[in-house]
C-alpha cells in the first residue's frame, strides 16, 4: 500500500493490524513521513474541535427558530486562525500527494482519497453514555462504523422525528455500504429542502457521483461549491483539476 493511502485510511479508521503496524513502522523509521502525519493530524483535530463547535451554535440557534440566514451568515464566517489553519492542510495535502503519488488516478482511487465519513455533529456522544434513546444509539452506531446498525436506526428515527439532517447521516452510511445511487437520491433530497448541511450534502452528492462515473453531474457540483467559497471550496478546485 502507498503511503497516500496508508495515512488517508488511518484517518477514516479503516487500517487493518497489518496496516497499521506498517504505518507505525513508517512513522519510527521516515522522518519526513512523521512530520507530515503529525502536522495533519493536528490540524485534522484542530478543525474537527471548531467546526463542531460552529455547527453545534447552529443547531441551538434552530431550536431557537433564528433565521435560516442568520444561521448560514454565522457558519460561513471563519475565524482567521482557522482559515489560516484550512489553507496549511490544503498545502500539506498537496505536497504529499506530489511526493507520493505517481501518474493520474482513476475515480475509485480519487473516492477513495477524497472520501471521508462526515463527523457526528449534530449529537456528540459521551464515553461510556448509556443507550438512553434510539438517537443516541444511532450515532454510536454510526462513530463506531457500524453502518448497517447505523442506517436501521436512522431510518426508524426518521419515522418518528422531522429532523432532516437525519437524511444526511443516512445517505453517508449508504455511501460506506457502496449504495451510492441510494445515497446521491437522499443527498439531492436534503439538498432541495435547504438543510442546515447543505453544502456538505453536496460535497458529498458530487463524490457520489464521481464514484458512479457521472462525471460532468460530479463536476458541475464542484464548481458550484467553488462559486460559494464555503465548505470543502478549495478541496473541489483540486478534484476539478484531477478529473481535467
Amino acid at each position: 500500500m502507498d503511503k497516500e493511502e496508508l495515512i488517508n485510511r488511518y484517518f477514516e479508521n479503516s487500517l487493518t493490524p497489518e496496516e497499521l503496524s506498517e504505518l507505525e513502522q513508517l512513522y519510527s523509521s521516515n522522518k519526513e513521513f512523521a512530520e507530515q502525519f503529525d502536522f495533519e493530524k493536528e490540524l485534522k483535530l484542530s478543525l474537527k474541535k471548531e467546526e463542531r463547535q460552529e455547527l453545534k451554535s447552529l443547531f441551538s440557534e434552530l431550536s431557537d427558530e433564528n433565521p435560516l440566514s442568520t444561521k448560514e451568515s454565522k457558519t460561513i464566517k471563519m475565524r482567521p486562525w482557522l482559515m489560516a489553519a484550512s489553507v496549511a492542510l490544503l498545502v500539506g495535502i498537496s505536497s504529499w500527494l506530489v511526493i507520493f503519488n505517481n501518474g493520474s488516478r482513476n475515480h475509485d482511487e480519487l473516492y477513495q482519497d477524497y472520501f471521508a465519513p462526515y463527523e457526528n455533529v449534530v449529537h456528540p456522544i459521551e464515553r461510556g453514555q448509556q443507550l438512553e434513546d434510539l438517537r443516541t444509539q444511532a450515532f454510536i452506531a454510526y462513530e463506531n462504523q457500524d453502518y448497517e446498525k447505523a442506517l436501521m436506526l436512522f431510518k426508524e428515527l426518521h419515522d418518528k422525528s422531522n429532523d432532516t439532517y437525519l437524511n444526511f447521516y443516512e445517505a453517508i452510511s449508504l455511501m460506506k455500504l457502496e449504495k451510492h445511487e441510494e445515497a446521491a437520491d437522499l443527498f439531492s433530497n436534503y439538498i432541495s429542502t435547504n438543510g442546515e448541511l447543505k453544502d456538505r450534502a453536496q460535497w458529498y452528492l458530487a463524490l457520489c457521483y464521481l464514484r458512479l462515473n457521472e462525471t460532468a453531474k460530479s463536476k458541475l457540483l464542484l464548481k458550484e461549491l467553488i462559486t460559494k467559497g464555503g465548505f470543502k471550496a478549495k478541496t473541489a478546485k483540486k478534484l476539478i483539476a484531477e478529473l481535467e
